[in-house]
């Protein structure tokens, strides 16, 4: 029984240890330690505290082909998004990690992404309020537990992640105006 409890307090010292999942349920902001670089250069821990009432957190990789197709899919449900009622923080991961022979070591992309709201850089009307934030590599990989993009998260008022999608889907963009209707409990700009 004595062997029993020792495990069961090591299993539960080590899981309060390391990074932390960002999972639904979870309020991962404020980090512990900042974790983003705002766009004013300075480092911070928290997300912009926006008057909308829902907030859609994009994390996002330059190098991601997955990541441009769900911009798309982000501002193809902008337009059924009833207005004002949502804001998206993308968190860009600006350094792409490359494996070499001697090691690993992080580097600018080759191909940055084009600007929320542009096509391939050509200025066009961005139909949602978007706060840039880069993620620090280092830090953000030591907190949260992200392996890949892209990956978006609904936020309430609160900061809760109330639903998360990974990835990119043909469904995206309707799940996204679905869950958003949901929060803010009216009808889709389409049907007014």
């Amino acid at each position: 029984m004595a062997n029993v409890l020792v495990l069961a307090a090591a299993l539960s010292l080590s899981a309060g240890c390391g990074a932390k999942s960002i999972s639904v349920g979870s309020v991962p902001f404020p980090a512990e330690k900042p974790v983003f670089v705002d766009e004013t250069g300075n480092e911070t821990a928290i997300l912009p505290g926006p008057p909308e009432p829902v907030r859609l957190v994009f994390l996002d990789s330059p190098w991601c082909p997955q990541c441009r197709e769900a911009w798309e899919a982000l501002g193809a449900a902008a337009g059924k998004f009833p207005p004002g009622s949502v804001r998206v923080v993308r968190i860009l991961f600006d350094r792409e990690r490359i494996y070499e022979r001697g090691g690993t070591r992080e580097t600018p992309p080759l191909h940055p992404a084009p600007a929320p709201g542009t096509t391939a850089g050509k200025p066009g009307a961005a139909p949602l309020e978007v706060t840039t934030l880069w993620a620090l590599p280092g830090p953000f990989r030591k907190q949260f537990r992200v392996t890949q993009t892209p990956v978006l998260f609904l936020l309430d008022r609160s900061g809760k992640v109330t639903k998360r999608w990974t990835g990119y889907s043909p469904s995206l963009a309707d799940s996204l105006a679905e869950e958003v209707r949901r929060r803010t409990d009216s009808p889709p700009a389409a049907e007014k």
